[in-house]
């Protein structure tokens, strides 16, 4: 994850259509010639609160006091949040799209294979607001290892039931994640105790550069971009057989470079992953 502050916490392909309706907000330019095309970093920060509804938990975080000087309360979203809405209309949209999936023209050259759904961790299956607010929305691979090791993400609204319904209905389940081999106990962990299936080992993909699906990035120069990672490994799924009916999302390089039949954008206004 890549938590970055100031107008490029709005940053997405500019234009692009997703499911369900939704367009990604422009991003601004790279070069700006004036303060007056560029949002305020405070007023977005206060624009992402808002939408999620801010709430204060009795919960504090996990990060050692000796990192971070003391115990901080943990924060999470409102159950009555224009996220949870948004959030509901994007699943309703994608179980009725799942209840029939190969209507119209979705067929695809792996229409007839084992149907799956894909999923990523971070914002699509467990929501990281509270990681956000605790590091005032700035990554630091200490603290966010603190919290993905401790297990203390909640699940991402109304996630845990498409997943659960997914399944019930056929289809074999994979979460695909950018998060390193290193976190897989704490992953795993999560998931299931926020209300998702258990995951097996086989069905959640962690970065493992010595993958040998992923040997034509592993020495590339950026090594395995995120759309690189995750398209390869999508590839790797579908020639086992399995047909990727949807594939679900809080990037867009999550959803780029194909091996789906139909992509999934859930919302995250929080940091962008190239």
């Amino acid at each position: 994850m890549l938590a970055l502050a100031g107008a490029a916490l709005g940053l997405t392909l500019t234009g692009s259509a997703v499911a369900g309706g939704h367009v990604a907000v422009p991003a601004p330019p790279a070069s700006p010639t004036s303060a007056s095309q560029i949002q305020n970093i405070d007023q977005v920060k206060t624009a992402i609160k808002g939408y999620y509804g801010d709430t204060t938990t009795a919960q504090v975080d996990p990060v050692d006091n000796s990192i971070d000087g003391g115990d901080k309360a943990l924060h999470t979203f409102s159950s009555t949040s224009a996220y949870v809405k948004e959030m509901a209309g994007i699943e309703a949209h994608a179980q009725a799209y799942l209840e029939d999936p190969y209507r119209g023209h979705h067929h695809h050259h792996h229409a007839h294979g084992q149907k799956a759904v894909l999923f990523d961790v971070d914002d699509t299956t467990l929501n990281t607001y509270s990681y956000e607010i605790y590091s005032n929305f700035v990554y630091n691979p200490t603290t966010n290892a603190a919290f993905v090791n401790a297990g203390v993400f909640p699940a991402v609204p109304g996630m845990p039931a498409l997943v659960s319904w997914a399944q019930d209905h056929g289809y074999t389940v994979f979460f695909l994640t950018g998060r390193p081999e290193s976190q897989r106990a704490g992953t795993q962990a999560n998931l299931q105790s926020v209300g998702y299936p258990a995951v097996p080992n086989a069905q959640l993909y962690l970065k493992d550069l010595s993958a040998p699906w992923l040997s034509s990035c592993a020495t590339s120069t950026p090594v395995c971009t995120t759309v690189q990672y995750k398209s390869l490994t999508r590839q790797h799924i579908e020639s086992m057989g399995y047909d990727i009916v949807a594939n679900f999302g809080d990037q867009y390089s999550d959803l780029t470079g194909g091996f789906a039949d139909k992509t999934f954008k859930v919302p995250n206004p929080m940091y962008f992953l190239p």
